[in-house]
């Protein structure tokens, strides 16, 4: 999960209050989150839907409002439900920056953890760990089929992101390079884990570090 740009006009139909998933705010999230769900970061085809940051059943007032409206896959949504309305706000803050995002391989796991030495962890960064757990790591010890396939999937992008990085490390040249730059692409999946890699050593933060500063103001 990373910071994401959202225009700041709001889709005409959504004056109408009448619907908030017409095609020009369909057309319009896509565009902006460059395809990818908010909270996963997975890029979608058609399994997409428009999702309320804060929920419709606890803010119904919110239920038109375009700051409230993101793109979403159904997987995601259906976890996140009506039950995480204190989620950090991707559109005002660095996610990647404040969430710590990474796999834990020899265990099956994903672990997110607030990068802040502040404790308590603020509600927002610690209801998004939450979530976001829930999501890689599936809501019990041992994944469900759908849960897993979501887990292996995101572990395959991130495997082979890792396996580049290391090839660019030990034999650093510009072809490899281009390839890790293509990864970085704000239209990359699962940038939140890559930022993490590129930070964890010296050389690929001095490197690439211009590179992972996707929707900063």
């Amino acid at each position: 999960m990373i910071r994401i740009y959202k225009h700041p006009e709001p889709p005409q139909s959504l004056t109408k209050q009448t619907s908030w998933s017409d095609e020009d705010v369909v057309c319009q999230l896509k565009s902006d989150q460059e395809g990818k769900c908010y909270l996963c970061e997975r890029k979608l085809v058609t399994d997409f839907q428009v999702e309320h940051h804060k929920s419709r059943t606890n803010y119904p007032d919110l239920t038109y409002r375009w700051a409230n409206l993101f793109w979403c896959c159904g997987y995601c949504n259906g976890k996140k439900s009506a039950n995480y309305d204190n989620l950090l706000n991707p559109v005002e803050e660095n996610v990647e920056e404040l969430i710590e995002q990474r796999f834990d391989f020899p265990d099956s796991q994903v672990i997110f953890m607030s990068s802040s030495a502040s404790v308590p962890v603020p509600v927002p960064v610690e209801s998004t760990i939450e979530l976001l757990d829930k999501l890689f790591n599936g809501s019990s010890k041992l994944r469900k089929l759908r849960e897993q396939q979501f887990y292996d999937y995101a572990k395959s992008r991130i495997t082979s992101f890792q396996d580049i990085v290391l090839t660019w490390l030990d034999n650093p040249t510009e072809e490899i390079k281009n390839v890790i730059l293509e990864q970085l692409n704000i239209e990359s999946e699962f940038l939140g884990f890559k930022y993490w890699i590129i930070k964890s050593n010296k050389r690929l933060l001095e490197t690439f570090g211009e590179n992972i500063k996707w929707n900063k103001i």
